[in-house]
C-alpha cells in the first residue's frame, strides 16, 4: 500500500531531524545529562516537526536501552512508537476533545504507573483548542505530576494558551525552514524514491511551502502526480498556478528605464494569463526587497536558479538606492489599497502605473506645478515690451525694418501691430494691440532648483523651452507673466513720455547710428509738433535695455549681447568623436540614458582617452563605495554607443576641472543673469522705487 512521502520519511531521531537544532541540541543534552523537565511546550508553524520532535523524545525516554538521545530503533518500545501503538504514549487532539470532562476524565488515569514504558507521555495536540476550564483543571496537575508522568504540549498558536500554562512548560519555537533546506531534503527523497526532477522545479516547490517541509512533501507528491512520474519546472508552474519570476524582473527594468510600450505589453500579458494579480504583487514587492538588500550586501548568497540570481544581480546595479525606496514603499501602499479597488485588476495596474509615472526627487528639488494660462487680446502700449512664453515680433517703419531684421527673432506664435493715427499736433495713442493667435500654455510640472545647492543637476535638452519668462506683478519670485492687466490712455501716455525721456538713444545691437535718439526716431511725435504724413504710420516700440538679451545675437555683436540664464546652462553640443575631453564627456553623460543617480557620481570625475576605444574614468577615491554599485550600468552605456569601447577606473585626487564644477559656475553666471534681468524689469523697479523694496529667494524655472 502506498504511504505518502510526508509519512515515510518523518524523522525518526534528531539525527534525521531536519532544521531545529537548537531544539535537538537543548533536548539531547538534557536527556544525556538527566535533567529532564515534566512538561514541554513546541510551538511553531504547520509541518516544521512539533509531532515528530514529541514523538523522538517519547521514543528516548523509554527506549529499553536506557534514556538516551540516540534510540535503538530495533527493541520493541522503538518500534511501538514507530509503527503508532506504543501505549503508554498517549495522544490526544485537543481540537476534538476541548470540554472539561475530558480533561477529568485523563487527569483520572495520570497516578496509575504506565503499563509498558519507563514513563507515560502524554502529547496533547492543538492545545490552544482546550477551554478555559480544561486549562484550569489541567493546572495542578501540571505543576506538580508524578514521577512517572511526561507532559508534552503542541500548538500553532501560542498567544491563545494562558500565561499559567506556558510558565509550567519548557518552550521550544520551531522555525520555518529555510528554502535551501527544503531544497536539499527534497532532493535526497527523490534520489531515494528514483524519481527524475529539475533542481529549479524542487526549488520552487520548496520556496511554495513557505518554511513548511510537510508542505514541501505533499507538493511533491502532487507534483509526481501531475507530471506523470517527473518533476519539471514548467509543470511545477502550472501546477501552483505560479507566474514566472523572470516577468518580474522584465516588468522592473522596464518601469525604471521608462519604457511605457514594454509595461504596456507585460500588463496585457498578466491579463491574458488571468494571474492573480495580489500574489503577482507580492512577487514584485519581496524582489524589490531582495534587490535593496543586495545593493547594501553585495556578498548576500542568492538561493534561486542560477539565471534568476543573474537578473537579479544585474537588476541591484542598474537600479538606484533611492528609486528601489520609492518603488517599494508604492507597491506596498497599492497592496493595502488592492481591496479598495473596483476590482483587483485596476489596483494593480494603477500600481504599476504609479511606479511609472514618479521618481525620487534629487536633492534640493520641490515639484511644483504651473497651472494652464491663457492670454487673449491684451492692451498693451507700443513702448512697452510684452514678455511671455514665446517669441514676439512688432512691425516698424519701412526705413527701420531692415536694419532690425537681422537681430528680431522669427514670428512662430504671436504678432503684434501698434498703428499711429495722424492728428496734427500729436498722434493718438492706440487702445489695443490684437493677438493673431490665442495662446494657451498646458499645465505641466516642473523642477524647482535651488541656486544656494551643490547637489542640482541641470539637463537641459534641445527640446526644453528656453525663453525667458517675465516676473508676474504677483511675486516677484517667479519668471511668469500669467496676466497682463489693461492700461488706460491716460497712463500710456505717461509711459510713453517717461520712456522716450529716459533711453537717450536705442541699443547699438538694434543698427541705428549714434547720431539718432530715440526721440528723433520714434517719440518726436510726441515731444515736439512735427508734420506726419495723413497716412497710417506703423510705430515700432522702443526695447528696453534688458530687451537686449532676448535678441539673438548676431556675428557682429556677438561680444557685446548677453545670454539668456537658460541659454548659459545649457550645455554645449559636442561631435563625439576622437579624444576625450572635458565638454564631450559633460555632453554625453547628461545626454545618456544614465540613471541621475549615475549621472551624479559621472559629474565628479573625467574621462581621458579616446573615444570607442580605451577610455579611463578618473574619479576620487571617496567615490569607489558609490560607483562600485553603478559601475556596470556606466560601461553598458559606453558599450552600448560604441561597443569597441574598453572602459577602466582610476581612483585618485582629480586636479582637472570637473563637469560638477564646470555646471556650477554656469549655475552661479546664470542666476546672476536672471537676477540683472529682474533688476531691470519695469514691474520689479517700480516696486524698488516706489516702496524700497529689495528682492530674495530668486529661483530658476
Amino acid at each position: 500500500m502506498y504511504q505518502v512521502l510526508a509519512r515515510k520519511y518523518r524523522p525518526r531521531n534528531f539525527n534525521e531531524l531536519v532544521g531545529q537544532n537548537h531544539v535537538s541540541r537543548a533536548l539531547s543534552s538534557a536527556l544525556e545529562r538527566g535533567r529532564l523537565h515534566h512538561a514541554y511546550l513546541f510551538t511553531g508553524t504547520r509541518g516544521v516537526g512539533k509531532t515528530t520532535i514529541a514523538r523522538i523524545l517519547a521514543k528516548c525516554l523509554n527506549c529499553e536501552t536506557g534514556v538516551t538521545a540516540t534510540p535503538c530503533e530495533v527493541c520493541a518500545t522503538c518500534k511501538a512508537v514507530n509503527e503508532g501503538r506504543f501505549i503508554d504514549l498517549i495522544e490526544i487532539d485537543a481540537a476534538s476533545r476541548t470540554k472539561v470532562e475530558d480533561t477529568r476524565e485523563l487527569l483520572d488515569n495520570v497516578p496509575y504507573a504506565p503499563t509498558q514504558g519507563r514513563y507515560k507521555v502524554y502529547l496533547i495536540d492543538e492545545v490552544h483548542m482546550l477551554s478555559t476550564h480544561s486549562f484550569n483543571a489541567l493546572l495542578k496537575t501540571l505543576e506538580e505530576p508524578p514521577e512517572h508522568v511526561k507532559f508534552l504540549f503542541a500548538t500553532t498558536d501560542p498567544q491563545k494558551l494562558p500565561i499559567t500554562v506556558i510558565s509550567r512548560c519548557l518552550q521550544f519555537t520551531l522555525r520555518p525552514l529555510a528554502v535551501d533546506e527544503i531544497t536539499e531534503h527534497l532532493t535526497k527523497i527523490l534520489e531515494k524514491e528514483q524519481i527524475s526532477a529539475q533542481q529549479d522545479a524542487i526549488w520552487q516547490i520548496a520556496e511554495s511551502a513557505q518554511g513548511s517541509l510537510r508542505d514541501a512533501l505533499s507538493l511533491t507528491d502532487q507534483a509526481i502526480a501531475y507530471g506523470q512520474g517527473a518533476i519539471q519546472h514548467q509543470d511545477v508552474k502550472e501546477m501552483l498556478g505560479l507566474i514566472d519570476r523572470t516577468i518580474i524582473y522584465d516588468l522592473l527594468l522596464a518601469i525604471h528605464q521608462n519604457q511605457k510600450a514594454r509595461v504596456s505589453q507585460l500588463l496585457l500579458q498578466f491579463r491574458q494569463q488571468a494571474l492573480d494579480v495580489s500574489l503577482v504583487l507580492d512577487q514584485l514587492i519581496s524582489t524589490l526587497h531582495e534587490l535593496a538588500l543586495l545593493q547594501y550586501l553585495p556578498d548576500l548568497s542568492l538561493k534561486y536558479s542560477a539565471e534568476i540570481n543573474q537578473k537579479i544581480s544585474q537588476l541591484s546595479q542598474l537600479i538606484a538606492d533611492q528609486d528601489l525606496q520609492l518603488y517599494y514603499q508604492i507597491a506596498c501602499k497599492g497592496r493595502a489599497d488592492l481591496q479598495l479597488a473596483v476590482t483587483q485588476e485596476q489596483g494593480f495596474e494603477m500600481c504599476v502605473l504609479r511606479l511609472l509615472a514618479f521618481r525620487p526627487l534629487q536633492p534640493n528639488e520641490v515639484l511644483v506645478s504651473t497651472p494652464a494660462t491663457q492670454i487673449q487680446s491684451v492692451p498693451v502700449l507700443a513702448t512697452e515690451q510684452v514678455v511671455t512664453n514665446i517669441n514676439t515680433v512688432v512691425a516698424a517703419p519701412k526705413d527701420q525694418t531692415q536694419a532690425i531684421a537681422e537681430v528680431t527673432p522669427p514670428v512662430e506664435n504671436l504678432a503684434v501691430e501698434t498703428n499711429l493715427q495722424d492728428e496734427s499736433v500729436s498722434p493718438e495713442i492706440p487702445e489695443q494691440v490684437e493677438e493673431t493667435h490665442n495662446l494657451a500654455s498646458n499645465a505641466s510640472d516642473q523642477i524647482v532648483f535651488d541656486p544656494a545647492s551643490e547637489d542640482v543637476l541641470f539637463d537641459l535638452d534641445e527640446n526644453t523651452d528656453t525663453s525667458y519668462q517675465a516676473p508676474s506683478e504677483a511675486s516677484s519670485d517667479d519668471f511668469l507673466f500669467e496676466e497682463i492687466a489693461p492700461i488706460t490712455v491716460d497712463e500710456k501716455v505717461e509711459r510713453q513720455v517717461e520712456a522716450s525721456v529716459e533711453n537717450d538713444s536705442l541699443p547699438a545691437d538694434l543698427g541705428f547710428t549714434s547720431g539718432d535718439t530715440a526721440q528723433d526716431t520714434l517719440f518726436s511725435s510726441v515731444t515736439d509738433e512735427v508734420e506726419t504724413n495723413s497716412a497710417v504710420q506703423p510705430l515700432i516700440e522702443q526695447p528696453e535695455p534688458e530687451i537686449e538679451s532676448l535678441l539673438t545675437p548676431t556675428a557682429s555683436n556677438t561680444e557685446t549681447a548677453k545670454l539668456m540664464p537658460q541659454d548659459i546652462l545649457r550645455v554645449q553640443e559636442q561631435v563625439l568623436e576622437g579624444e576625450w575631453t572635458l565638454g564631450k564627456w559633460e555632453f554625453w553623460f547628461r545626454h545618456s540614458e544614465l540613471s541621475p543617480a549615475v549621472q551624479e557620481l559621472a559629474q565628479h570625475g573625467v574621462m581621458t582617452g579616446k573615444i570607442d576605444a580605451e577610455s579611463i574614468f578618473h574619479i576620487p577615491e571617496q567615490y569607489q563605495q558609490l560607483l562600485g554599485q553603478s559601475q556596470h550600468s556606466l560601461e553598458q552605456a559606453l558599450k552600448k554607443q560604441w561597443p569597441n569601447t574598453l572602459f577602466k577606473i582610476e581612483y585618485g585626487a582629480v586636479t582637472d576641472t570637473t563637469p560638477y564644477i564646470l555646471q556650477h559656475q554656469r549655475k552661479e553666471q546664470a542666476y546672476q543673469r536672471a537676477e540683472e534681468l529682474l533688476q531691470t524689469e519695469p514691474v520689479v523697479r517700480d516696486l524698488i522705487q516706489s516702496f524700497d523694496a529689495e528682492l530674495h529667494n530668486i529661483q530658476l524655472k
